[in-house]
């Protein structure tokens, strides 16, 4: 007889042991409905480490649930119990899936689906808080995470790859960011930036033609933006192509006639004229950022510049003319002279802008000593410091 109530002893512990293992379980969830979190973590905390309940989907279903609840709580107490919060949430309610996937069941699939779905905004504010920091490594991450939450309820979050392929560009991580932007362009993401960002990251990458390539597919997709057009511009600025440069920076004038940009615009096409040689096209075009913006200091002092090299080489050619050859020297000359004398009041003007440029204050300084023009150059010298 005492050995029967021995066996029925055991039993009893043995069923006592049983619910205590599953009312850790049962404690956390209460304990999340009555707002009580740090009670509930530590009761889920025991619960999924239980070998009665850590196979369970029910146990990692509450667990993200309870993470989840002290990621996005209003109270500091409660959020400071595990910054990592939003992060465990997800990695139990995934948990929760698979174990419910091997079960056969799908008791707790669709309510788990739910909370991922209410993580999205969690791991975006996250990951802009820390953008806004300039921890471009971490907002990455946070950006991944509203990636891939999306991803386990069987969506493509754009907004999410765009914010990765950003952030990495920024960040230096080109090649993170090409692979998320590519993914965009592959699904036809209705936004132009994002061909931008992806012809940068190409460019970080050292990939330029790829970039080139980025850049044409996004103008045939979005043949009228600007931003993208200037952008095409850059990239034949960086490689030296100075015709489609002046091509594509004259389109994007005719596209925005009133742009206040227009000065940098028609400065650019006259430098790139100024480059090839052709210094009549260069002047037109200087004299253009002139209309738009009167205090442009480069535009007025490239014009001076114009003339002071024409004058330049006429003089250098008459120098080498032999004594016998006088008259044609003295046309020359005057012809040199002419030029000094055109430069002078662009020089002035860019003088005026900026009195502290040593260049400008120097060819001044030659062409009145030049011409003889000797009030003008004691005007000058009186202002030098």
């Amino acid at each position: 007889m005492k050995k029967l109530i021995l066996s029925i002893s055991m039993s009893l512990l043995f069923i006592a042991v049983g619910f205590a293992q599953k009312s850790n379980r049962t404690s956390a969830y209460m304990y999340k409905e009555k707002g009580q979190l740090e009670n509930a973590k530590k009761a889920i905390d025991l619960a999924v480490k239980n070998s009665k309940t850590k196979n369970d989907p029910k146990t990692w279903l509450y667990y993200g649930e309870i993470y989840y609840d002290i990621a996005v709580s209003p109270l500091p107490q409660f959020r400071k119990l595990d910054t990592l919060a939003a992060i465990k949430a997800f990695t139990g309610l995934k948990k929760a899936k698979a174990l419910d996937a091997l079960a056969k069941k799908k008791r707790v699939t669709k309510e788990a689906n739910e909370y991922i779905k209410k993580l999205s905004p969690v791991f975006y504010a996250l990951g802009a808080n820390v953008f806004k920091e300039k921890n471009y490594d971490g907002a990455i991450k946070y950006f991944k995470d509203a990636f891939l939450v999306k991803q386990e309820i069987g969506a493509f979050d754009t907004t999410a790859a765009f914010n990765i392929g950003i952030t990495g560009v920024l960040g230096k991580e080109p090649k993170i960011a090409a692979e998320y932007l590519k993914k965009c362009v592959d699904v036809k993401f209705n936004d132009p930036k994002i061909f931008i960002y992806y012809n940068r990251a190409l460019q970080q990458l050292g990939d330029t033609a790829g970039a080139e390539s980025a850049i044409k597919l996004g103008r045939s997709r979005f043949p009228n933006n600007l931003s993208l057009l200037l952008e095409q511009a850059q990239l034949y600025l960086e490689k030296g192509e100075a015709n489609e440069l002046i091509n594509s920076l004259k389109e994007a004038i005719a596209k925005k006639p009133e742009n206040p940009a227009n000065a940098n615009f028609n400065f650019l096409i006259g430098k790139s004229y100024d480059d090839m040689g052709k210094s009549d096209s260069a002047e037109i075009y200087y004299k253009e950022a002139l209309k738009v913006n009167p205090k442009f200091f480069e535009a007025y002092y490239n014009i001076g510049a114009i003339y002071v090299n024409k004058a330049s080489k006429i003089q250098k050619v008459a120098n080498n003319l032999p004594l016998s050859k006088n008259k044609e020297f003295k046309a020359m000359e005057k012809e040199a002279n002419a030029n000094l004398k055109n430069a002078i009041p662009w020089l002035e003007k860019a003088f005026e802008i900026n009195p502290n440029d040593k260049p400008t204050f120097n060819g001044l300084k030659e062409a009145y000593a030049r011409l003889k023009m000797n009030d003008k150059l004691k005007e000058l010298m009186s202002k030098q410091k």
